[in-house]
């Protein structure tokens, strides 16, 4: 149904509150860079990350708030804290200065992992030492600026390890949010008894590229309306699960080729097995359609409600991932970025790791887009449309769809109310369902803690 539009004042007031968010984040960004430029800053990260442990690093706050209260030692007792407690770091410290033992790190982490659902995996410490190695920690560094928003704990894992017997420990990552993120890979190192300092690393994993997948929720039944149509080089676009076989060529056998398909003319002349090639030209094939426009300031709103058209696609793609359809994935923006998946084409993977890296265009794309859209998906029996709001350029959009015969159904994941009303259009293009961020989000919970 159509939603009022709001008074000028929310607006004003919305506008001023994404201007600030926005100064906010700049300066924060600009704060980080500020202190990643340091050399000092750097080095002393490095040393406070790498060679102390967690609890290496709490005795060392410790030290410092007992040693800062106990400054006047005529008037209180702290300072005897303060002994107590930078004993034992200068003879960790001492420990530490060591050679660094022998091993090395088998397992890592996980180069693919879904938005807020941690993954736990295991990883082997080994020796090529001849005798054990002593007291060794897991670690891992932490976040650079190319990895905030991943957490990987615990953050320190103690094992022992020696010939023909591994260490194991287990860490578990989490990623706040979709995207690429760069991360530092896991080391390992020796460490003092009680392990408050660890020696020079003994090995150290390369960072790797981990993809964040957008969250998404299962979906059991999507009533479509969908039919077939000739698709010119089918043999390309489908598996052998094709609707109507016309023979092209033969070929060698191969292991696993069916009886039927044995071409036995040739057989009989070359004296060696050969089979039948065919062409598949009638299937069902569907695209979906991802709008991908926001403003340049955009507020947290907009890219929530962005956030969740991208899980809304994901999950209409992952529920295509089990049928036998040919679906083709088109993003629309500045540039069209295009995935086919269905019909052992690709997996589901294929399809999230191109939703995993999506960014927000800020330019209305259909009125560009719109006519190369449409020369691709005229071919095509439905097309699956998940749009960010509801004004003319979309309805003229899907509408030119509807003229080339192409049958659309439409999920409309607005972040306020629509500019027009889109209740009215469906007769005309088909059905629209409307799906508001909070409850794409509460699907979402409600299958993660089922």
């Amino acid at each position: 149904m159509a939603t009022a539009a709001p008074g000028a004042g929310r607006v004003a007031l919305a506008s001023v509150a994404g201007v600030l968010e926005s100064m906010a984040q700049g300066l924060a960004v600009l704060f980080h860079r500020s202190l990643d430029s340091s050399y000092l800053y750097r080095k002393g990260r490095r040393i406070w990350r790498e060679r102390f442990t967690a609890r290496g690093r709490f005795l060392l706050v410790l030290c410092g708030l007992v040693g800062f209260a106990g400054l006047d030692t005529r008037e209180t007792l702290v300072y005897q804290l303060f002994a107590f407690a930078v004993g034992p770091l200068v003879m960790a410290g001492l420990l530490a200065l060591r050679r660094a033992p022998r091993v090395r790190l088998v397992g890592g982490l996980p180069r693919r992992l879904t938005a807020g659902r941690p993954v736990t995996v295991g990883v082997h410490v080994e020796t090529g030492a001849a005798r054990e190695s002593g007291p060794l920690v897991v670690s891992w560094p932490g976040p650079d600026r190319f990895a905030r928003g991943v957490g990987i704990g615990p953050a320190d894992s103690f094992v022992d390890c020696a010939p023909g017997r591994a260490g194991r420990a287990r860490v578990e990552m989490t990623a706040a949010q979709r995207g690429r993120y760069v991360v530092p890979g896991l080391g390992v190192s020796g460490t003092d008894p009680l392990g408050l300092l660890a020696t020079r690393r003994s090995f150290r994993q390369p960072a790797q590229a981990v993809l964040a997948y957008p969250r998404f929720f299962h979906i059991e039944r999507l009533p479509l309306p969908v039919g077939r149509r000739y698709q010119p080089g089918g043999i390309p676009l489908a598996s052998s699960l094709g609707d109507v076989n016309e023979f092209v060529s033969t070929r060698e056998y191969r292991e696993g080729d069916p009886l039927r398909k044995i071409h036995w003319r040739s057989w009989a002349r070359r004296g060696l097995p050969v089979v039948k090639e065919y062409q598949e030209e009638y299937f069902s094939r569907i695209a979906l359609v991802l709008d991908t426009f926001l403003p340049r300031r955009a507020g947290r709103r907009e890219r929530r409600a962005f956030e969740a058209a991208v899980s809304v696609l994901a999950s209409i793609a992952d529920h295509f991932s089990r049928s036998e359809n040919v679906v083709d994935i088109f993003a629309a923006g500045p540039d069209i970025y295009q995935v086919s998946a269905g019909r052992s084409l690709a997996y589901l993977e294929n399809v999230l790791d191109v939703l995993a890296c999506l960014e927000p265009c800020h330019e209305p794309p259909f009125e560009r887009v719109g006519p190369h859209l449409h020369e691709r998906l005229a071919g095509l029996t439905t097309v699956v449309a998940v749009v960010l709001g509801w004004d003319d350029e979309r309805q003229a959009f899907l509408q030119g769809l509807r003229d080339l015969g192409v049958a659309v159904r439409c999920f409309v994941v607005p972040a306020g109310p629509t500019r027009r009303p889109w209740d009215q259009a469906a007769h005309r293009l088909g059905e629209i369902t409307l799906l508001e961020p909070t409850e794409v989000e509460r699907r979402i919970a409600m299958e993660e803690g089922a």
